[in-house]
């Protein structure tokens, strides 16, 4: 990871994450980072800003800035290639990250998770005027299925193959982000897209506000959902739009959701890990203001709803947090060494007089 070591009044110096601070004794340093986002019309753009912002002003000595991605795939990439602190990507990716089975992205890579923050249900949007009503009828469409090297594209493939269709041969596919897939459909460049994103996503309610236009969302569910979850096992779990998520949505609409999750490579500081979510749950106000979301979040759901396989891959610092706030169990081993501690001190205090 690429981390920019700084001493308070002095020169910027570049050093690998698995060095130990080196610099002089009694020297404060800074510890600045970058946060891989997504598209700017999505939510993790905006949401990984308000988290950099948090850091920098409830977390001593440290910084971190938001960059844009074509999400995913692509952070994943940069967070392992060491350019990277943290970074934004869905559940079932730590799993695989770390038994090497994230398609484009060669090896196995200890990446943990830092916290799960929301469902993510895959929009697969069109308009009554296409009369597309289910996913078969994408075949000889033009659809977009996501910006290249992103969560939404990795999903759409693994949707219409486990479907029988065939990207290459039965789509005119275009890859687009969330932002530029509205504006295509807008216009009439394209039938439907793919997008893999939190509801609301300001691209989606921008789609649906659109006047003399109907968004349709198309569903996703019953045997579709099974035979998509069958061929992507742990990759998927059944959910829905409500009723009401965005304007043009008048009755419930069944869909298959990730989670969206914060990560960190294992050698991210615990400490500093452990402070970060301190920042963030203490200040969770700041978050809500580019997402809602955040003033419901709580502990146990930022590690409940996450798949098993990413749990077991979770941060130390952030093993610590939330084992605190009770949202997790303390492990076996670390009960053991505080009743043993505990012991100890009795032993060792002064007989009362």
């Amino acid at each position: 990871m690429e981390i920019r070591m700084k001493r308070v009044a002095g020169s910027v110096l570049l050093v690998a994450f698995t060095l130990l601070f080196a610099a002089s004794a009694g020297a404060q340093e800074k510890l600045s980072f970058s946060i891989v986002t997504g598209g700017t019309g999505g939510v993790w753009y905006p949401l990984g800003g308000a988290i950099g912002g948090v850091i920098g002003k409830y977390v001593p000595n440290t910084e971190a800035t938001a960059e844009a991605t074509t999400a995913a795939i692509d952070n994943m990439k940069l967070l392992t290639a060491g350019k990277a602190g943290m970074a934004f990507a869905y559940d079932y990716h730590v799993g695989w990250a770390n038994d090497g089975k994230v398609p484009g992205l060669a090896g196995r890579h200890n990446i943990r998770m830092v916290m799960g923050f929301y469902e993510q249900p895959l929009h697969v949007v069109t308009t009554a005027a296409t009369g597309i009503k289910n996913l078969m009828q994408l075949k000889g469409k033009r659809v977009s299925v996501g910006a290249p090297n992103s969560g939404t594209e990795e999903q759409a493939d693994y949707v219409l193959k486990a479907l029988g269709i065939d990207w290459n041969k039965d789509l005119k596919k275009e890859k687009l982000g969330a932002g530029e897939s509205v504006a295509a459909l807008k216009d009439g460049k394209i039938d439907a897209f793919f997008w893999s994103g939190a509801v609301p996503t300001a691209a989606i309610i921008d789609m649906a506000s659109t006047p003399g236009t109907k968004m349709v969302l198309l569903p996703v569910g019953g045997k579709e959902a099974e035979a998509v979850m069958k061929g992507n096992p742990g990759v998927f779990h059944k959910s829905k739009f409500a009723k009401g998520s965005y304007a043009s949505v008048d009755r419930d609409v069944d869909a298959l959701a990730i989670t969206a999750v914060l990560q960190a490579m294992d050698g991210f500081p615990a400490e500093k890990v452990y402070l970060i979510l301190k920042a963030i749950f203490d200040h969770k106000a700041e978050l809500a203001a580019v997402w809602k979301g955040a003033a419901t979040l709580t502990p146990a759901m930022a590690v409940g709803q996450v798949t098993p396989d990413a749990l077991k891959y979770l941060h130390p610092g952030a093993q610590k947090f939330f084992t605190e706030k009770g949202a997790l169990k303390a492990p076996a081993a670390a009960k053991k060494a505080a009743v043993k501690k505990k012991e100890s001190a009795k032993q060792t205090e002064p007989a009362k007089k």
